[in-house]
């Protein structure tokens, strides 16, 4: 089952071998009721996350890009997402003994290095930002609900289709961009997360791959045509889209097709690039150079402000909380075939101020703000939950 293809694009380092720890409870790591009062009132850092296919989830300082420590997880890792108050991480991976068949979503505690199976099949899983609930989805059967803290399954939302699932700031709606399925054509699926019910579904014109973002408290739902980029602005009580803000990019589509481009938010800019890497990568089979780079786009009237990297084809592209710094993975040539780099950008004027080679390999990244006092240090083998 590959549905999670639909949620997002997923995109070694090689750092010195550390010594294996076990559960966290070597010398190096502070006792977990030390770790719980630090974790609770101490200042937390942005870090980033990043999975690799070769059993590893590393983080890395987001100011430096030095690498601080890493996770042992299953083969084949495809994605994490970190809580809202960085002491858990939702890691979507292959269950054992099935290790080729992905994904199952699993809850990494940090102060415990607890791993716990939440549900298999899983796409990404999906933190609402007040920490209360995780959302993830099974395949096209709705959205399963979780109790973020306590792990505790909740009613499934039921819902047509399948996602990129994105609350809203305030914890109220869930907001979902889904490609064209069983015959329908894609859609914009509002949900109101307390009634747990679908709201609205607003139709978007056929044959277009929407990605959305929040920008603050306005949401920003985007396409590209093959022809130019479409933005539109849309509110919980939306009922109808209407014209789009229409972004021209430079010729990127001879063949005038779609082109499967996401959209990020930071600062008070949209960022949008074409991600490269996944199932969807217009250089397989190509011998045509394909422009990459990241545009930054004033939302308002859609005009572009900057176009940075353009020689990088980013497999996956971040901002930081208050748009000063971009994060990007770059695959290098089709099918990850290095060189592979993590980079840092200046988002005003698209300098590279920091970069770090990484192991040929396939990525995923995201960022997150941890205590450092559950950040780890070296190499860290978690114990898996009894009852999994």
């Amino acid at each position: 089952m590959k549905h999670y293809s639909l949620i997002t694009l997923i995109l070694v380092v090689i750092l010195s071998p550390g010594q294996l720890h076990t559960g966290g409870k070597t010398k190096s790591h502070r006792s977990h009721d030390s770790a719980s009062a630090q974790s609770s009132t101490g200042e937390r850092h942005e870090f980033i996350l990043a999975t690799q296919r070769n059993r590893r989830l590393h983080v890395f300082d987001a100011n430096t890009l030095q690498p601080l420590g890493d996770f042992r997880v299953n083969n084949n890792a495809h994605s994490v997402m970190a809580s809202p108050d960085g002491l858990k991480l939702f890691i979507q991976q292959p269950a054992p003994p099935d290790v080729n068949n992905c994904c199952a979503l699993f809850s990494l505690d940090l102060m415990t290095h607890k791993l716990c199976k939440l549900v298999f099949p899983s796409s990404l899983g999906v933190p609402s930002p007040d920490g209360r609930l995780l959302f993830t989805q099974r395949g096209n059967v709705g959205i399963e609900v979780f109790d973020a803290k306590t792990l505790a399954r909740l009613p499934t939302i039921r819902a047509p289709g399948l996602y990129q699932l994105l609350p809203s700031p305030d914890g109220q709606w869930l907001f979902g961009t889904t490609y064209s399925q069983g015959g329908q054509g894609p859609s914009l699926d509002i949900f109101d997360i307390e009634k747990q019910i679908l709201v609205r579904r607003l139709p978007i014109p056929r044959g277009l791959l929407p990605q959305g973002a929040w920008l603050g408290d306005q949401f920003y739902l985007y396409a590209h045509d093959g022809h130019q980029g479409n933005l539109w602005k849309v509110a919980s009580e939306t009922a109808k889209l209407d014209a789009p803000v229409k972004i021209t990019f430079p010729d990127l589509s001879i063949e005038k097709e779609p082109i499967h481009q996401g959209v990020i938010a930071g600062g008070k800019h949209l960022f949008i690039y074409e991600g490269f890497g996944g199932k969807i990568d217009r250089r397989r089979g190509s011998d045509r150079v394909i422009p990459g780079g990241i545009f930054s786009v004033e939302p308002s009237g859609g005009k572009i402000t900057g176009h940075f990297a353009r020689a990088v084809q980013f497999a996956r592209v971040l901002a930081s909380a208050d748009g000063q710094w971009l994060y990007g993975i770059d695959s290098g040539p089709a099918d990850w075939r290095g060189p592979i780099q993590l980079l840092k950008l200046d988002a005003l004027s698209g300098e590279v101020v920091a970069e770090r080679a990484l192991e040929r390999d396939v990525w995923f990244i995201t960022l997150a703000k941890l205590p450092k006092s559950v950040t780890p240090q070296g190499e860290i083998q978690p114990d898996l939950c009894k009852s999994h």
